[in-house]
């Protein structure tokens, strides 16, 4: 077995295992060569797995609910399109093609390099998150059948994920209260959004009548009292959902119940996620001061620790609707998404990080982000499908794709770009 049999077969090995595992494992070894000590190592572990486990089952809750609205939707007004949304299902085809785990290996590598030479502040320790390059990496490699090729465009997407992580952070940190030293690159899948929305804020901030509306959760509650409340939003935003896709009145009551246990919910399960994170960042952040000599180094985290603003919640139910449509009646999609709504959640924190907190300029950003994903989930579904029938799907069931990671925008510039390159 050679070098790199041996490495694709390592981090195969470890990637096998379910995310709230593997972090419980990350965050230790980060633990211990941080020097936190045990006790605060394991605890603190077990809370972020603990918060990440509950993120996951609220998301879960969501998403079943929404499953037969969405086809009610489809076959009540005719908008059936091609492409098949497979949401994360992407998660297993990256970690099942055998290109992009040594490309992650090389850019882990190159990543200390950048760091010790202050190209960049972002130390990439969220490894499970390096999967959308594992994604890329295997459709590159599909196209050309070159492990190097494969390996230089997952190292290429990985370096812009870390440089626009380094951008976003400050921002990130200030409207969440978070200590200094994270940084939030989760595959250009959180930072890169950020970045996305800078000039679109900056253009709704130069905007007449547009730059001057603020709407914050804070106000919202103020001045629509009962009906501000985020569980009451939650309740009125799913029986409207369950109301216009006919699904009955029962079962639109149930929605909308469903969607306000997710705005209680989900809060709370960040709070206890970032609890178990702060210790571990505060200490790994010391040692990496001292031993890199420089007092801007930063920890790549998992962008779920940053998704409790009191903003997020309210920006992410009334986004829900809004992005359907967007992908139902958007010139030039194909994909009408179903599963992959569900990050519209991740979305709306990122770009609330730049609007600070303002929900009608989310819902503007947001907007306008989600016809990019709509585009590139379309544009990828050809190389995102071969990759799929490398490993077995069967192409008559028809193309297949999704929001994250196959549209998510970077991944797409890369892939166009490496394509232009190399001629794929």
């Amino acid at each position: 077995m050679n070098f790199i049999d041996i490495i694709t077969k390592g981090l195969s090995t470890f990637f096998a295992f379910n995310s709230t595992v593997t972090i419980v494992g990350i965050i230790l070894i980060v633990s211990l060569l941080a020097k936190v000590g045990i006790k605060k190592a394991i605890t603190g572990a077990l809370k972020v797995s603990i918060g990440l486990q509950g993120i996951f089952i609220v998301v879960d809750l969501v998403q079943s609910a929404m499953v037969s609205p969405i086809n009610n939707i489809i076959t009540l007004y005719g908008l059936n399109k091609s492409i098949v949304d497979i949401g994360w299902g992407t998660v297993g085809y990256a970690f099942g093609n055998h290109y992009g785990y040594f490309g992650v290996f090389v850019f882990l590598i190159i990543n200390v390099f950048l760091v010790s030479i202050k190209f960049t502040q972002t130390l990439y320790v969220d490894v499970f998150n390096t999967w959308r390059g594992m994604l890329l990496g295997g459709m590159v490699g599909v196209a050309t059948g070159n492990l190097w090729i494969a390996t230089f465009a997952v190292v290429i997407f990985h370096i812009i994920d870390i440089k626009a992580a380094d951008i976003a952070a400050p921002y990130i940190e200030k409207i969440n209260n978070f200590p200094p030293g994270g940084s939030w690159p989760h595959g250009t899948h959180f930072s890169f959004q950020a970045v996305m929305a800078m000039p679109i804020v900056w253009v709704l901030r130069k905007t007449p009548v547009i730059k001057d509306i603020n709407v914050q959760a804070e106000t919202i509650e103020e001045k629509f009292g009962i009906f501000g409340e985020t569980t009451v939003m939650g309740t009125i935003l799913g029986i409207g959902i369950g109301l216009f896709s006919q699904i009955g009145i029962m079962e639109s009551l149930l929605l909308g119940v469903k969607m306000a246990a997710a705005f209680l919910l989900m809060p709370r399960m960040c709070a206890i996620l970032v609890e178990g994170w702060f210790p571990i960042i505060k200490a790994a952040r010391k040692i990496l001061v001292g031993k890199l000599k420089r007092d801007d180094v930063r920890i790549a985290l998992d962008c779920s620790t940053v998704i409790g603003h009191s903003a997020v919640i309210p920006t992410t139910l009334i986004m829900y609707p809004i992005a359907l449509l967007i992908s139902l009646f958007l010139p030039g999609n194909y994909m009408i998404a179903s599963i992959s709504l569900i990050i519209v959640l991740w979305e709306s924190a990122a770009v609330n990080s730049i609007t600070g907190g303002n929900i009608f300029h989310n819902i503007i950003t947001l907007s306008i982000i989600i016809c990019f994903f709509c585009w590139g989930a379309t544009i990828m579904a050809g190389p995102m499908t071969d990759l799929a029938v490398s490993l077995g799907y069967n192409a008559s069931n028809g193309m297949v794709s999704a929001w994250d990671a196959a549209g998510t925008p970077a991944l797409v510039l890369v892939y166009k770009v490496i394509g232009m390159i190399f001629g794929f």
